[in-house]
């Protein structure tokens, strides 16, 4: 029967309804006994033997549950041949009672199943008594003396008898089963059914052929047992081959199982084939040196696998055995620890070689899939180290130009920035430094391309990439500038203050010639640097004006940010930052690469009037805390002209504001072509400031052009304003300043140190981080409610090689001093 961790109550109480129906069976045979003189007790001596003998001669079948072949219903058949039912019943009590106490005697299950046992056997002896009696077969107290009454009733009692035996034996088996482990009693009587009918009609057979040898010589009797023997050492051998060879076969199935890539299913299937292969109630297996335990359990079903220590303890007591794993070989891998069904139960000596040989297989295994694993780590890291750069992990040139077919746009704009000064770095405070500030470039350029429309890749040493799709080139123009200006900012690496003088090139075309387009946009950049022009980024001459021509449309967004005095903190003026709101674009900053764009005189005017409109509306709603304090417009040098005067001076009379509260931003890419336009700005108090001085050739031409009150130098020089080149720009918009009565402006100013070297410089205005980022009209006027005005530090600054210059060339005007 299928072993079970203690007796169901079900199946004691079928065992003791047996136990009385056996001791009721004795009871009657005792009361019947006859004892004449002539009965040779010997015979009976021997039949005690023969039905000992049988039961003690079995042999287990091959089964997960387990059952045992015995030959004790053979025995009593032939007993029940030449002796009468009483005799038979006695005879066969006291065998089998002997046989159990020589074989299993003693301890609660085992004593539970001689008790079962012997009162099975009991039952079947009295059927099989009766089945004879039955057929008209009745022996002589003395023993047979041929066939009496006749061969035919000896011949139908002993089949009638074997067919009552079987039944009984099946019935009887099949429901201590079911009730033991649970299992539907159909079922259980299914089970194997081919072989216990087979080992039935066997039993038939066998006791016929010794009653006919019985009948011959009755002698032949007490050769019987040791028949039984040698049958029993036979079949125990045939079955022991036949059991090693599917435990073998079973064995070399698991290690082909075993033979996986994965570790996690080389061990989840070691521990199932290990319960299918030793009948175990658990098997686990623990694995060093992480301390993973996987457990398995009698269904051979996988129940955990997870850390050791958080593994519940199912009270499986001491393990029946356990064996190490890959002990000899490559040092301990871990432990297999099995459980068998009982704590007293041991493996044989061919189920131990056979876990030995699994314990080196599954170690073999293990150690197969743990370089498989190996291997595929490193060929994925040896994949990654071949598109992927190791410093930033930002794909390299291959990696990057291939990424660039998976955008969706008919089109890609490829820009590619150059770090100039890097090598300077690394040469000055090593390569670690220069290293560390290139990951920190990386992760600004990635913040500044966050979404999945942007490919990022780091192309050279010293040069990264960026891919922009489905974009005007105005609008992708616009957002590689504003990244390369946050290349430019400071970064502080310990106590190092470093920043990267970075200029970018960019072109476009069609997405499957990335490798030529990154190719030109490197041209354009680094020719760019090499002719002396500090743009943040350098385009190609295909430009298209698809864009501007919405813009007359377009919903005007504006903020404000302060212009303070460098020395006092003071906010000097306030500059307007507008744009307008593209919902196919998003934000297009009014500045002139837009300006240029817009085409027709008529169109340019009125995009001018709006973005004036615009702004002076908004300065209403901080004016009251501000009335005196200018503020600054961008527009289009073009766009200086007869016609916008008179918007301007409309626009002015509207909001009541006098002349010298508008300040109009240039930018000095283009010159002014209306210079009497705009010396009756002049007249009309308006006063013009020169934008990004030093971004092109032309800022002299500019400068000559017109009167201007004010100058603001490039970003790229305020943020670079002690890189020589850029001090020197400075410098020289200081001394035009002084010589032609200009205010300096400096944007972008983002520490104190900075502000104190262009104090040092001769600057008068700053904007920027460090007083304030921009704010929209309404936040704007909250801001300046509380305002204080940022302070220069005591402390003295840094000069380097920044010379200080003559505050004075001549006596400055009023107004050249602050708005």
């Amino acid at each position: 029967m299928e072993r079970v961790r203690g007796t169901p109550l079900t199946l004691k109480l079928f065992t003791a309804a047996l136990f009385l129906m056996a001791l009721a069976s004795t009871g009657w045979a005792v009361a019947r006994l006859a004892w004449p003189a002539p009965f040779d007790f010997a015979f009976a001596v021997v039949a005690v033997a023969l039905v000992a003998a049988g039961s003690i001669f079995s042999v287990p079948l091959p089964a997960r549950i387990p059952m045992r072949v015995t030959l004790t219903p053979t025995a009593y058949l032939v007993c029940a041949a030449v002796l009468p039912t009483p005799w038979l019943v006695v005879c066969t009590a006291v065998g089998v009672a002997a046989a159990k106490i020589i074989t299993r005697y003693p301890r609660s299950a085992s004593l539970h199943k001689a008790v079962h046992n012997t009162s099975k056997d009991i039952l079947g002896a009295t059927a099989a008594g009766a089945a004879m009696s039955i057929a008209g077969a009745r022996p002589a107290l003395g023993g047979m003396n041929g066939f009496e009454p006749s061969p035919s009733a000896y011949a139908l009692g002993l089949l009638v008898a074997a067919g009552v035996v079987v039944l009984i034996e099946e019935f009887v088996t099949s429901a201590a089963v079911s009730l033991a482990t649970g299992r539907r009693f159909a079922s259980t009587l299914r089970y194997l059914w081919q072989t216990r009918l087979l080992v039935g009609a066997a039993e038939a057979a066998l006791s016929g052929l010794a009653v006919a040898v019985v009948i011959v010589d009755e002698r032949a009797l007490a050769a019987l047992p040791m028949a039984m023997l040698v049958l029993h050492l036979a079949l125990s051998y045939r079955m022991k081959l036949r059991d090693e060879r599917r435990a073998w076969e079973r064995h070399a199935a698991l290690a082909d199982a075993l033979t996986s890539r994965d570790l996690d299913a080389v061990v989840q299937t070691a521990a199932r084939g290990a319960v299918e292969l030793f009948g175990a109630q658990a098997v686990e297996i623990e694995l060093n040196p992480d301390r993973r335990l996987v457990r398995a359990d009698g269904q051979a079903l996988v129940v955990y696998d997870g850390p050791a220590r958080a593994a519940e303890d199912l009270g499986l007591g001491v393990p029946s055995a356990v064996y190490e794993i890959g002990a000899h070989a490559t040092g301990l891998q871990g432990l297999m620890r099995l459980y068998l069904e009982s704590p007293t139960a041991s493996l044989s000596s061919r189920e131990q070689a056979t876990a030995r040989a699994l314990a080196a297989t599954v170690s073999t295994s293990i150690d197969n899939a743990t370089s498989y694993q190996r291997l595929a780590a490193e060929s994925a890291s040896h994949a990654l180290a071949a598109t992927r750069d190791d410093l930033t992990g930002l794909p390299n040139r291959q990696a990057f130009a291939a990424s660039v077919a998976d955008l969706d746009g008919p089109k890609v704009h490829v820009l590619v920035v150059g770090l100039e000064n890097l090598r300077l770095i690394n040469e000055t405070f090593g390569r670690g430094v220069g290293n560390r500030l290139l990951m920190e470039l990386a992760r600004r350029l990635q913040r500044s391309f966050p979404s999945a429309e942007y490919r990022i890749g780091r192309i050279s040493g010293s040069e990264f990439a960026v891919a922009i799709d489905s974009a005007p080139t105005e609008v992708a123009h616009h957002k590689a500038c504003r990244a390369v200006l946050a290349l430019r900012g400071a970064v502080t690496l310990g106590d190092l203050d470093l920043s990267i003088r970075a200029s970018g090139g960019m072109t476009h075309g069609p997405l499957d010639a990335a490798a030529k387009l990154l190719t030109i946009a490197e041209e354009i950049m680094w020719r760019s640097v090499q002719s002396g022009h500090d743009q943040l980024v350098t385009l190609d001459d295909d430009r298209p004006s698809g864009v501007p021509a919405g813009l007359d449309r377009s919903r005007v967004s504006l903020s404000f940010q302060p212009v303070v005095g460098l020395a006092d903190g003071e906010v000097r003026a306030v500059q307007a930052l507008p744009g307008w709101l593209s919902s196919r674009h998003g934000l297009l900053p009014a500045d002139e690469h837009v300006y240029q764009l817009a085409g027709p005189r008529e169109l340019l005017h009125k995009v001018t009037e709006g973005i004036l409109a615009r702004s002076l509306s908004a300065a209403q709603t901080w004016r009251a805390s501000l009335p005196h304090v200018p503020v600054i417009v961008p527009i289009s040098p073009h766009a200086i002209a007869d016609e916008t005067n008179e918007s301007i001076a409309r626009l002015l009379t509207k909001y009541s504001m006098p002349g010298s509260t508008l300040i109009l931003a240039l930018s000095e890419s283009a010159s002014v072509a209306d210079t009497r336009a705009a010396h009756r700005l002049r007249g009309m108090g308006v006063r013009l400031l020169l934008d990004d001085l030093g971004s092109t050739s032309h800022s002299l031409a500019s400068l000559s052009a017109t009167t201007f009150s004010f100058v603001r130098v490039h970003a790229a020089f305020a943020m670079e304003h002690r890189w020589r080149e850029s001090a020197a720009v400075i410098r020289a918009a200081v001394d035009l300043s002084l010589d032609l009565d200009m205010t300096v402006v400096v944007p972008h100013v983002q520490h104190d140190r900075q502000r104190r070297d262009l104090v040092e410089l001769g600057c008068s205005l700053g904007s920027g981080p460090l007083f304030g980022n921009p704010f929209f009209p309404s936040e704007f006027r909250k801001q300046l409610a509380r305002w204080v005005p940022p302070t220069v530090d005591a402390l003295s600054a840094e000069a380097g090689n920044v010379v200080p210059l003559r505050r004075h060339r001549i006596q400055p005007s009023q107004h050249a001093a602050g708005p």
